[in-house]
């Protein structure tokens, strides 16, 4: 088994894997020749929490939810009842649960950047965090408009749309989150 190399920005501290950094430092903005190799030191409780994976894990159900809107929202066009009903019920359900689901993950994602970073001011968590707002807008603005209308053809055709957007910044934020999966401040 590969050793995993390890590196830290020598100005704020940042250690992460050396394959992941590009060109700047995810938490200060510095680039990369600032960063030495390091050998990972880090607090056993700290270590403890990280390595549970508590955010990877809670932003899997908002992708879940907002799979089965879309599929559940689409195959009710062709399919007989009770099957359609069905569907419906299935995508009614997820639009309500959506916007808790989100929250959960965006919250469990403050902790985990603040369990890496010591701040949530990095530039790698700036960017999640606004996309974990726009998230959140949408998940409010999808379940409004089911509230608001139920299933008409034209709302639940805009539910469709901002669910197929809300996969997009879902899809985002775990790429970016990806890269900071080895990543923390050392101490």
């Amino acid at each position: 088994m590969e050793q995993k190399k390890y590196i830290r920005c020598k100005a704020c501290g940042f250690v992460m894997l050396e394959g992941d950094l590009k060109h700047l430092c995810p938490a200060c903005g510095l680039p990369k020749t600032v960063f030495e190799p390091y050998s990972k030191k880090i607090s056993p409780l700290r270590k403890f929490l990280l390595d549970q994976h508590l955010h990877p894990i809670a932003v899997h159900f908002p992708q879940v939810f907002v799979f089965i809107i879309i599929a559940g929202l689409l195959l009710s066009y062709w399919v007989p009842e009770p099957w359609r009903s069905d569907f419906l019920s299935a995508a009614k359900l997820s639009i309500l649960g959506l916007p808790f689901a989100v929250l959960a993950g965006f919250i469990s994602g403050l902790i985990d950047g603040r369990l890496r970073f010591k701040k949530l001011n990095a530039p790698l968590l700036i960017h999640k965090i606004i996309a974990g707002i726009v998230f959140q807008l949408l998940s409010l603005i999808i379940a409004g408009i089911y509230l608001a209308t139920g299933f008409t053809p034209a709302s639940t055709a805009a539910i469709i749309v901002l669910s197929i957007v809300s996969t997009a910044i879902a899809i985002y934020l775990g790429r970016t989150g990806a890269t900071m999966f080895e990543s923390f401040i050392p101490g």
